[in-house]
């Protein structure tokens, strides 16, 4: 069985109350061929003290392990930090984690098996995805992604159809995906926050193979302090700039009913009112998805 090398990178910034549990459940992975690279957007809290007392002891008790930290020089937000790490990775595949995030024990086991078990997977195929669960103190009910209509998408041979399908649909799906490393070069660092959705929709416009493998790898913490947090208005409002410089991603590559499609959508939730937010939910294609979703769950 090829047992390629994996290379974890996390990003981190201002995550002193969760890294060292994420960096646990890393190294901890069952499947040992694996890196780990914890890439640091100048935090001022208390994580760059944590992370390098945890280097420090994971020398010893782990010394087939590389792991490696590499700071920013200043905060440049998530695809620009991520980038960071991108010359220390030596790894076939990257799997990309957040700091208050658990990647469970068995994940890279289950998708190295999986990766062998498949046909032709080193043919042209750009990513892979798995599923990831929700958690938290508030968190009453756990919810899994992606859903449906993204995963039936993942599978579909690369085809005219299949992109126009992502354009105008696919969630962002960060915690669960391996990257491969042949197919990938950088993050696109012209975004602040939003550093996967670009990468699927290029790799998918760019007729790379992409894959759905059905198994959970990532807890994915929600908590307030979050940098994504719904609460958080100035970072809402990065993100929302970072979502209409994507849409004119499909705008300059043809896909007008997809770029007239999330205009409206990124329009409505720039107001946040309820008015809005149900001007959008009875968007005639949102209606579409939602019982999409419904009929495959």
């Amino acid at each position: 069985m090829n047992k390629p090398l994996v290379s974890i990178i996390i990003a981190s910034y201002n995550a002193e109350k969760y890294i060292i549990e994420t960096l646990e459940s890393c190294i901890n992975q069952t499947y040992k061929n694996i890196e780990i690279i914890i890439a640091d957007d100048c935090s001022v809290d208390n994580s760059i003290e944590l992370i390098e007392e945890w280097l420090i002891l994971k020398k010893e008790s782990h010394p087939q392990i590389v792991c490696n930290l590499v700071q920013s020089r200043q905060n440049g937000g998530i695809p620009a930090n991520l980038n960071n790490a991108l010359p220390l990775v030596a790894g076939e595949w990257i799997k990309c984690l957040g700091s208050d995030d658990i990647l469970l024990p068995d994940a890279i086991t289950e998708f190295v098996k999986r990766l062998n078990e498949y046909p032709n997977t080193n043919n042209n195929v750009g990513a892979v995805f798995t599923y990831f669960e929700t958690f938290g103190i508030n968190v009453v009910k756990s919810n899994r992604y992606p859903q449906a209509w993204t995963r039936d998408v993942c599978m579909l041979e690369p085809s005219w159809f299949k992109k126009q399908l992502a354009m105008l649909h696919f969630n962002n799906i960060a915690p669960c995906a391996f990257i491969n490393k042949r197919y990938f070069f950088e993050f696109n660092k012209s975004y602040r926050l939003l550093e996967d959705l670009p990468v699927w929709l290029d790799l998918i416009e760019k007729d790379f193979n992409t894959l759905f493998f059905d198994y959970t790898t990532v807890r994915y913490r929600l908590h307030d302090s979050q940098i994504t947090s719904s609460s958080n208005h100035t970072v809402n409002n990065i993100l929302l700039d970072d979502l209409r410089l994507l849409n004119k991603y499909r705008l300059a590559n043809g896909y007008f009913f997809a770029y007239l499609h999330h205009k409206f959508n990124i329009y409505c939730s720039s107001k946040r009112t309820s008015f809005y937010r149900y001007l959008k939910a009875i968007n005639p294609f949102n209606l579409f998805i939602q019982m999409y979703e419904k009929i495959k769950k």
